[in-house]
């Protein structure tokens, strides 16, 4: 394999030029190593002046996971160069091969401390919800990755978008249900109960799996449920996430962004 600093150095230039990087063997780069280069290219972010905003959960499902030989799911990092407030356009251009997911977003009212969290204490620390938009945006040509080399991309983390926020309620919020519209035509329903991969078990999942990575997690960040529904390939058009009695809307247009 590759020295690690080079693949985050190829990664890096992968972003700045808005160009894919041919796909690794994927041996190439182990979960562990993946997870230690994800966390190297986080550092080097928030070196730049970038701020840790949260965190993302990928692969949720046990037929992602088996596809990559995984038995629990995977995170990335979300920082705020990645947020996108609602009502900005997002330029396609700046964007490498996009794919769009609706997620539900937890925001932590308050923050955990390192050590054992039972669910309870980990819902009781979730202060908001929010409907939430990802725009995942993987580095490897035609998303073709293994485990380790998906993490070394930050699991693909792109930019991501939060809609109106409303007071947290276990109970209320164990059942949600959502609807994605692009320009006006349906592209999807559902809701989250009975999946296989809720948004509530993720959350006290990614928790868990944070603090025992040495991560922090703090009042104020935000965790991505994982998609609701399958990704969509991104074209110039509104999308409007229906959910929690509220729209997200996210319009994405081709021209390049404004220098």
């Amino acid at each position: 394999m590759k020295g690690g600093q080079e693949v985050l150095d190829q990664l890096f230039d992968a972003a700045r030029s808005v160009q894919a990087l041919p796909a690794l063997v994927p041996e190439a780069i182990d979960v562990c190593t993946g997870y230690a280069l994800q966390r190297q290219a986080l550092e080097q972010r928030l070196a730049r002046g970038e701020q840790l905003s949260g965190w993302k959960i990928a692969f949720a499902g046990s037929a992602a996971q088996a596809r990559f030989g995984l038995d629990e799911p995977a995170y990335g990092s979300l920082t705020d160069a990645m947020s996108v407030e609602p009502g900005n356009p997002v330029s396609l251009p700046r964007l490498i091969q996009p794919k769009l997911e609706i997620e539900l977003a937890f925001v932590f009212g308050r923050s955990l401390p390192a050590g054992h969290c039972r669910d309870e204490d980990i819902l009781a620390a979730i202060g908001e919800v929010a409907p939430a938009f990802e725009i995942a945006d993987c580095r490897w040509q035609q998303w073709r990755f293994g485990a380790g080399a998906f993490l070394a991309d930050n699991a693909a983390a792109g930019l991501y978008s939060l809609g109106q926020r409303v007071a947290f309620d276990a109970l209320r919020h164990a059942c949600i249900a959502y609807r994605l519209e692009c320009d006006g035509v349906l592209c999807g329903v559902g809701d989250t109960l009975d999946r296989e991969d809720s948004p509530l078990r993720n959350l006290c999942w990614l928790v868990r799996r944070l603090l025992a990575d040495g991560q922090w997690v703090e009042a104020g960040q935000v965790v991505l449920s994982g998609s609701l529904l399958a990704p969509l390939d991104v074209q110039p058009a509104t999308y409007r996430l229906h959910m929690l009695g509220t729209e997200l809307a996210l319009v994405f247009v081709a021209e390049p962004a404004p220098a």
